[in-house]
């Protein structure tokens, strides 16, 4: 159930509220990947093995798909200028923990509660900013603007990882201090843009959307996969952007130094997820999307395996340009899951936005590997989760031969994939 534009969509009131969501989506992004350049620091400060420091990468998961429905139905009461402001005010607050639990002799447990702080605040702003960039206008462009806020968020995500690599790799725990610090200020000034845009500027109201009960995504196999493969992607995507750093930093296979290596996945690993969003749409206008996602995981599974078998600069070069690959998985993954269970489009959404948090479970489980038998052996994990992908692929394709074509979200699948990526 798509969510009613508010009666001033298009005007400048509706306008101000998508700035407000594009802020929010650029404060996700780099709050969010600030916590991925941070695996290769934790364990020389706080004396622990890779397998406990990607907990500061997995636990942004779980905090996700543990609080993402009670978020939602909090959306509910308080509405979106609240959840908006609340969410912004969690991010800062959390940046400010971490800036303090950085620093030794703290517990590192202290340091995973600010992080999992942090991941509240972006959870609340995920819930409330896609509602605010579809209501903000027509339904017909819907899909231009969530592109838009994603562009955003792509941008956070590419400042993010600059910023640690530059500050924290680069200058150890001050500087990871300092660019959480940066992160802070920056979700400050998003705040106040908020607080002055005027009230009568967020009309929507969630409760014109009630939405629909999860038990009817349960009870529908085809949900199910589709969750199972969201989880499968989710995790491939963060055990890469987080053992690529240190994996770079091998004499056997770059040889740079953390701060360089950061600087590489930054631009290249994230840079070309960019590049792959703003590609994928021409793309996905003129092939299948089961194609695209069979040749995408194909191509990264491919990567993955070079990782494990290869040495030199060639097999990471093939793991940064996974990034490109990722780009396009998650929409297409989320669409044809919607076109294809046997449940409303509002419950199997409920059920793939909980489910990112099982890419915890393979962000651990390379993790225990790293630390056993080398961080390239790790992407062993991945690449198991990509031939995954390649399976639901090739089975939503062969269901389609077969099966009547659902039309009843093809034209706003475009928009509802992008809502929780």
């Amino acid at each position: 159930m798509s969510p009613k534009p508010p009666a001033n969509a298009g005007t400048a009131e509706s306008r101000a509220m998508l700035v407000c969501a594009f802020g929010a989506f650029f404060v996700m992004g780099v709050a969010g990947a600030m916590a991925t350049t941070l695996v290769p620091l934790v364990p020389s400060l706080f004396d622990v093995g890779l397998t406990a420091a990607m907990t500061v990468q997995w636990i942004a998961l779980v905090v996700s798909g543990g609080a993402s429905l009670l978020l939602a139905r909090q959306l509910q009461w308080s509405g979106p200028r609240s959840m908006m402001l609340g969410g912004l005010c969690v991010v800062a607050g959390g940046c400010a923990l971490v800036g303090m639990a950085i620093s030794p002799p703290l517990p590192f447990a202290l340091l995973v509660a600010a992080l999992a702080v942090v991941a509240l605040g972006i959870t609340a702003l995920q819930v409330v900013a896609n509602l605010c960039a579809v209501s903000a206008g027509p339904a017909a462009t819907s899909a231009a603007r969530l592109a838009a806020a994603q562009a955003f968020n792509s941008l956070g995500v590419l400042a993010g990882v600059c910023l640690g690599a530059t500050l924290a790799l680069g200058s150890g725990r001050l500087g990871a201090g300092i660019a959480y610090a940066i992160t802070g200020i920056v979700t400050a000034a998003v705040i106040a843009v908020a607080l002055f845009v005027p009230r009568a500027s967020w009309q929507y109201s969630a409760q014109d959307d009630p939405g629909t009960p999860l038990g009817e995504a349960l009870r529908s196999p085809g949900a199910w996969i589709g969750a199972v493969t969201i989880a499968l992607y989710v995790g491939a995507e963060g055990t890469i952007g987080s053992l690529l750093i240190p994996y770079l930093h091998q004499p056997s296979i770059m040889n740079l130094d953390l701060a360089s290596a950061g600087q590489y996945v930054a631009w290249g690993y994230w840079g070309s997820a960019l590049i792959g969003r703003a590609a994928g749409y021409v793309v996905l206008k003129r092939l299948p999307p089961t194609a695209v996602l069979a040749t995408v995981a194909t191509l990264a599974f491919a990567g993955s395996l070079g990782a494990i078998v290869g040495s030199g600069p060639l097999p990471g070069w093939a793991l940064i340009s996974i990034g490109f690959c990722n780009a396009l998985m998650f929409p297409v993954i989320f669409a044809l899951t919607l076109d294809h269970a046997d449940a409303p489009p509002a419950a199997i959404s409920g059920l793939l936005s909980t489910a990112v948090a099982g890419g915890a479970v393979m962000s651990m489980t390379a993790g225990y590997f790293a630390d056993r038998v080398g961080i390239a052996f790790a992407f062993a994990v991945p690449a198991c989760a990509y031939v995954a992908i390649i399976g639901f692929a090739l089975w939503i394709a062969g269901r389609s031969r077969w099966l009547p074509h659902d039309s009843r979200i093809t034209s706003s699948v475009g928009s509802r994939s992008d809502l929780t990526s």
